[in-house]
């Protein structure tokens, strides 16, 4: 984005909470908000930017903890994991009943420190939070961990998937640092949540560089096992593929 944008980590951030993962930093991802304590979430950031959508208040996403999804419910206030992705609004949309549509793009991974929850004005949950990288760091270059993935990627079999190819154009891109270049990739290819909240969780970047090149080997094995197979051996008569 051209605008950096910065956390305040001295002030409380709202939580948004959902079942599963679904922002990483530097990924973007549309929310529709229509549960009354989201609504009025949204409403107050957005009114805190007084008519300039990236000056919004920003939202933390947080993980149900996996342990307390019973047939897709979990009780309230919901034990939540301790990783969170916070996410400036950069587009808002408000329907006519009320509800919401927004875009976010993930700013930077924190962990919670403490949760305020809802009292008699505010109908959701925020917490204190604590960023899990340095504001400001420097990230390495990791033109290692840039090949290596790029090689993977790059693979007959891979290079058959339409993401894939997308995504290797962005790849040659010099203007794109390694290390968004993984969380790019790691949002659109990797749908495990248990793999997508280590990529959330991890505070050093090669480690979250092997975490994805790892899951693109496996996916590359697993087109493999199915190039393999033959009508006679599919099972119930369906193709992996």
């Amino acid at each position: 984005m051209a605008e950096v944008i910065t956390v305040d980590f001295a002030r409380p951030v709202p939580l948004f909470v959902l079942p599963a993962v679904v922002l990483l930093p530097h990924s973007r991802q549309r929310l529709h908000v229509f549960e009354p304590r989201y609504r009025q979430m949204v409403e107050q950031c957005v009114a805190q930017g007084r008519g300039q959508i990236l000056r919004s208040g920003q939202i933390a996403l947080a993980v149900v903890e996996p342990r307390a999804i019973v047939d897709g419910a979990w009780p309230e206030p919901a034990p939540l994991r301790d990783a969170v992705c916070v996410g400036q609004i950069v587009q808002h949309e408000r329907l006519g009943d009320g509800r919401h549509t927004i875009m976010l793009h993930g700013v930077c991974r924190a962990t919670i420190e403490s949760i305020a929850e809802p009292n008699d004005d505010r109908l959701y949950r925020e917490a204190m939070l604590q960023p899990i990288e340095l504001p400001g760091r420097a990230f390495p270059s990791m033109h290692s961990a840039r090949r290596a993935i790029r090689e993977v990627m790059s693979g007959p079999r891979l290079r058959r998937m339409n993401s894939i190819r997308a995504l290797l154009e962005w790849w040659t891109r010099d203007d794109l640092p390694t290390h968004a270049m993984v969380e790019i990739v790691g949002d659109a290819i990797v749908r495990n949540e248990c793999e997508r909240y280590r990529l959330l969780a991890e505070p050093d970047p090669w480690i979250r560089a092997v975490i994805l090149r790892d899951h693109l080997v496996g996916l590359d094995r697993l087109v493999a096992a199915a190039d393999r197979q033959h009508a006679d051996e599919w099972p119930k008569g369906m193709s992996w593929n």
